[in-house]
């Protein structure tokens, strides 16, 4: 895998790395859901759901990298782990799960599809401060039909795009933010 691949995977990386140890655990995944889902106001139900989503996927990643057993992730066996496991479709389901009820909750007026401004409520939420990338060109790149707007489908597919691509110059290379160097 390129070192630009690997240079997305430590940004998405580090959104799960919460006390910036360079580990990631169980409870981080499944703290990270928690903050997610709470900063948009979901119900216990959704807090749950996703948080139970989390920490599956969590899991699927220990079981193809947790080398030391440990019950952690540290960047090299999460790089290792999504490389391994990126044509498993077990972890692609989980994924789309993943990411629809992440769709679901950002989409704060439940008209199925996220606006420019809930998609920039999301960046917020993702740490990224106003300024550090061009918000407006992220949105339109995952706007594929250029309707204004994301459809369930679109964030998918960007996600999907985000993780596995290894295209330097696909624009979804911003899907979490700017990437780390």
């Amino acid at each position: 895998m390129s070192d630009f691949w690997k240079r997305k995977i430590k940004t998405f990386f580090r959104k799960f790395d919460l006390d910036n140890d360079g580990y990631v655990s169980e409870e981080e995944f499944a703290e990270f859901a928690r903050r997610f889902s709470g900063a948009y106001d979901a119900n216990d139900e959704q807090k749950e759901k996703l948080t139970k989503v989390f920490v599956k996927v969590w899991r699927k990643y220990m079981k193809a990298g947790d080398i030391e057993k440990d019950d952690r992730l540290t960047l090299p066996i999460f790089i290792e782990s999504i490389r391994q496991q990126r044509y498993d479709p077990e972890l692609i389901v989980d994924f789309v799960e993943l990411i629809r009820g992440l769709h679901g909750l950002m989409d704060v007026n439940q008209d199925g599809f996220l606006q420019p401004e809930e998609h920039q409520s999301m960046v917020r939420k993702l740490g990224v401060p106003e300024g550090a990338f061009d918000e407006k060109w992220a949105f339109a790149a995952m706007d594929v039909n250029g309707d204004g707007k994301i459809s369930i489908d679109e964030f998918v597919a960007a996600f999907f795009d985000f993780l596995f691509s290894q295209d330097e110059s696909s624009p979804n290379k911003f899907f979490v933010g700017p990437l780390d160097d």
